[in-house]
């Protein structure tokens, strides 16, 4: 394959030989010409004079000589122009429109645009006939716009942008004026400065060079076509392009339209090319589920080339119009690509220190100014900002201790207790809250000065590349500040950080490394003008590959048509022709799309791989291979091994501590909860109490489920507190206590009553309500007698020949009637009521959870109370209206029935210290489905 590089070095040679030196090399990009370079000086077998290259941004920056200030300075510059128009308006609600006023003025003046024609407001139809001379189809498109915007009353939306529409004619005179006057322009402006003026002086600047040469352009704008029309009909310059006659002559091929309607291309069109015809391709479409499914498609595209002996780095691309692909390409490349050149950089944004000021700036957005005159922050923005790695490395134990101290019930945690708890540096910064622009930039220049210090300190493992990424940041902050303690409006702190997110949108830091070797990474622009043997092209999906839709602009569609200004169906027409001149000289092409569906695009794959399919298939069919794969790649589960844990002497050792010899006290307690997770699962029970992996437990803002049984039990606990006797008159009394019984008990339990706002402060009104039905329910069974409340109950329990276990119970509730106890046990999730045919039932089946439950805190109160009539009620919150449900048909558990159940009870344990029995996986998977371990297990998904 011969590229057009390689074409065009050849040209130089051949006509310019001994004076490369004399000419000037225009390109699209910069990196075009840097390959270019590299394939001149393969044709010589000692130095020349190299010929000077440029982009075309650069050369025509140098021909008009303009100082092209930053993007932020223009943007205040416009600010001061309009602020005289809308005096009412601040800036923080002017800028996120006036970067869009700006494109659209760039627009204006690089499609040489009359600007007092598209800002005209149109009431009268005739005036567009008399006033602004365009052809008729422009005419009509004016005047459809204007008549359908008049039709109609006036809405506000529309009376809105009549007002400033009427001013930006006058707003674009006077901002260019303005700039004029400091000797700047924005890009257009400088443009359309040297265009209009064109002339032999203009390219004064340029007279060291005998001729340029215009190379593998395609969409130029009306400003860059009469600059270079002029250099060409001087004879200062040529012009070659890179194209093919299938989407040239084709005038249905969307890819061809600007070769076609080019002026300069008709004048002086050089090497008319059949690629597509001449040269054989193997083209294959694969349809992929997910983005990561298409990187991971793309590494094995590549290693099936280096198994065949088939992988040349430098002749194959891996092009990526999608951005965010570029880590899961880059992890998917086989080892064996050792050289990989990445033209796209390392966005700012993707770093961890732009994510630890993203949490930063969360953190001080929901902060709040209380009474006493300090700050407030969210307890999940604190947790964020401390849990980061970068500010881990630099607070070490202090951290952890906070972390610790977030799992307490806090919602708010003002500053002066962070503070007073920590007397770190760190801490001093984070919690401090910017309250000037001014102070904005000292805070966060501290910030990263206590990060690079602590990582130079420790000799942090990444310590150059996050070296990198802070000096990267500091240079966009400085950057910012620079302009913006300049300016008379300032921003506030809210806009500040919008404006910063906006600016450091398109910041890379390149990576390192030998751009002309190796396999190379691209963006999708980023291959104009140069050729690859293999690609492999992702995201060819409709609204990938063409873009979606309009850029934002000001200027509506239709004046914007009427005008010549730049549309989606222009960008559309460049996308196309950018996708076939990648395609027209590669012989193995790989087209990956998405088959996920998405939005409204459903997972559509780009119209470009239809018009492979059904047109350049059948103009071309000798030349031209399809294969289509869809990769549905279902996620297949492994065959997971079963999980046993043996009961090494170490295991044993772990659970010894629940037991000990008959006349000892072992060191832990074994609950109903834990015997229960046994029952379910002896491995969950390994996990749980052997190795000590706690379940996860996430911190409430909002009164889960667990909490609001918490504070429903404890509130049931102050209201029957220190009463011997309950009877009508008691009870009246106490359904006066109730809300700031209520209010006292999620104190307590979870948060100060201070800080209940939003859902929480419902679900106070619901536990009230709770506590009074309860109270209503209790009325049925009057007189009766409290002798228990959250009481802690324990037993010894000898479950073999000299060894026993500490039972352990918190039973709700234990009243007194007529000599007989009931223990009434509060339910706040669902009850169902089974009913066991036998003891052994609620060993062998989880179904009866609750009931065994209930049955063990009997177990344990007779023997803490022996010799009384013990019955069990559950009392389910969701159907209270049904009562208490007692267990046993409501009859007291007789001693017969406790002898069975402290015989399974002794079985079970005795399994459970059986060094012979290992902690095994269940075989009921449907027990996995609310399981803490059950991604450890890959089970329950």
């Amino acid at each position: 394959m011969k590229t057009f590089l390689q074409d065009l070095a050849l040209e130089i040679k051949n006509n310019f030989n001994e004076k490369t030196g004399e000419l000037c090399l225009v390109f699209p990009t910069r990196r075009a010409g840097l390959f270019f370079q590299k394939e001149l000086a393969q044709l010589y077998d000692g130095p020349i004079w190299s010929p000077k290259v440029y982009s075309i941004q650069d050369y025509l920056l140098k021909l008009a000589d303009a100082n092209i200030p930053d993007q932020l300075t223009l943007l205040f510059e416009l600010y001061e122009v309009y602020h005289h128009y809308f005096p009412n308006e601040e800036f923080d609600a002017f800028y996120p429109w006036g970067e869009l006023l700006i494109k659209d003025f760039d627009d204006l003046d690089k499609y040489l645009a009359p600007a007092s024609k598209v800002f005209a407001t149109v009431n009268d139809l005739h005036q567009i006939d008399a006033d602004f001379g365009l052809p008729e189809e422009d005419m009509e498109r004016l005047k459809h716009f204007w008549r359908n915007f008049f039709e109609h009353d006036l809405s506000k939306l529309k009376t809105e942008f009549v007002n400033t529409w009427k001013n930006l004619n006058d707003i674009y005179s006077e901002y260019k004026s303005r700039l004029k006057e400091k000797g700047w322009a924005y890009e257009g402006m400088a443009y359309r400065n040297l265009a209009e003026n064109v002339s032999t002086e203009t390219f004064k600047a340029m007279s060291e060079f005998s001729h340029t040469i215009f190379a593998g352009f395609y969409a130029l704008s009306p400003a860059e076509e009469k600059i270079m029309s002029y250099l060409i009909t001087e004879g200062k310059a040529s012009s070659y392009w890179d194209t093919d006659s299938y989407y040239t002559n084709d005038h249905g091929q969307e890819a061809g339209k600007f070769i076609r309607e080019n002026r300069l291309v008709k004048d002086n069109y050089k090497w008319k090319a059949d690629h597509f015809k001449n040269i054989p391709k193997e083209i294959e479409f694969a349809g992929i589920p997910l983005m990561v499914g298409q990187t991971r498609y793309a590494g094995q595209i590549l290693q099936e080339m280096i198994d065949k002996g088939q992988f040349i780095p430098e002749k194959t691309a891996v092009v990526l119009p999608d951005e965010k692909l570029l880590f899961p390409v880059l992890y998917s490349i086989p080892e064996a690509v050792t050289d990989i050149n990445v033209t796209m950089g390392y966005p700012l944004r993707q770093t961890p220190l732009y994510n630890l000021f993203e949490t930063l700036i969360a953190l001080q957005k929901n902060a709040r100014l209380e009474n006493d005159g300090h700050y407030s922050f969210y307890f999940r923005d604190v947790k964020n900002v401390l849990d980061h790695t970068y500010i881990r490395l630099v607070g070490g134990k202090v951290i952890s201790s906070w972390l610790e101290k977030l799992k307490e019930n806090y919602i708010r945690i003002s500053s002066k207790k962070i503070l007073a708890d920590s007397n770190s540096e760190i801490f001093k910064i984070l919690f401090t809250i910017p309250a000037t622009i001014e102070e904005v930039f000292t805070w966060s220049q501290k910030i990263l000065r206590v990060i690079l210090e602590t990582m130079s300190a420790q000799d942090f493992r990444f310590h150059r590349l996050e070296s990198e990424f802070i000096y990267t940041f500091f240079t966009q902050l400085k950057r910012l500040e620079d302009i913006l303690l300049k300016q008379h409006a300032k921003p506030t702190i809210s806009t500040f950080w919008k404006i910063f997110k906006e600016v450091t949108q398109s910041v890379r830091i390149p990576f390192s490394g030998e751009p002309l070797k190796g396999l190379q990474v691209m963006g999708f622009l980023e291959t104009r003008v140069l050729d690859f043997e293999n690609v492999i092209l992702l995201s060819v999906n409709e609204d990938v590959l063409p873009a979606a839709g309009n850029s934002p602009s000001f200027i509506p569609f239709n004046i914007r048509k009427a005008f010549g200004l730049p549309t989606y169906e222009e960008q559309h027409a460049v996308s196309a022709f950018h996708f076939y001149r990648l395609l027209q000289r590669a012989k193995n092409i790989f087209l990956l799309y998405n088959t996920e569906p998405k939005a409204l695009t459903a997972g559509e794959r780009s119209r470009f791989l239809l018009q492979i399919e059904h047109e350049l298939k059948s103009k071309f069919p000798e030349s031209i291979i399809i294969i289509k794969k869809v990769i549905t790649t279902p996620i297949l589960k492994e065959r997971v091994s079963e999980i046993v844990i043996e009961k090494s002497d170490a295991v044993m050792k772990e659970l010894e501590k629940y037991s000990a010899a008959s006349g000892s006290e072992p060191k832990a307690k074994l609950s109903a909860s834990g015997l229960q997770s046994y029952i379910a699962c002896p491995l969950r029970f390994y996990f749980r109490y052997i190795a000590g992996l706690a379940e996860i437990e996430e911190q409430e803002e909002n009164m889960e489920a667990a909490t609001f049984g918490k504070v429903l039990h404890k509130a049931m606990q102050l209201i029957y507190a220190d009463l011997p006797g309950i009877d009508e008159n008691v009870l009246k009394g106490l359904s006066k206590k109730i809300n700031d019984l209520v209010d006292q008990a999620i104190h307590l339990e979870f948060l100060a009553i201070d800080q209940l706002e939003g859902k929480n402060i419902l679900l106070r009104n619901v536990i009230r309500e709770l506590v009074s039905r309860i109270l209503e329910v209790d009325k049925t069974y009057l007189p009766f007698a409290i002798l228990q409340l959250e009481k802690d109950v324990t037993s010894i329990f000898e479950f073999q020949s000299g060894k026993v276990v500490k039972l352990f119970g918190i039973i709700d509730r234990v009243d007194e009637k007529d000599g007989s106890l009931r223990i009434v046990d509060y339910k706040t999730g669902k009850v169902e009521k089974r009913k066991p045919t036998a003891i052994e039932d609620y060993f062998n089946n989880t179904d009866y959870k609750e009931q065994f439950q209930a049955m063990y805190y009997a177990y344990l109160t007779n023997i803490s109370i022996p010799g009384r009539q013990i019955s069990v009620g559950l009392m389910a919150l969701k159907t209270m209206k049904e009562g208490i449900w007692m267990l046993n048909n409501g009859e007291p558990f007789s001693a017969e029935q406790f002898t069975q159940f402290e015989s399974h009870l002794k079985e079970l344990i005795t399994k459970i210290f059986d060094p012979e029995i290992p902690f095994a996986q269940t075989d009921d998977e449907s027990r996995c489905k609310y399981c803490s371990y059950k991604e450890m297990c890959h089970r329950g998904e």
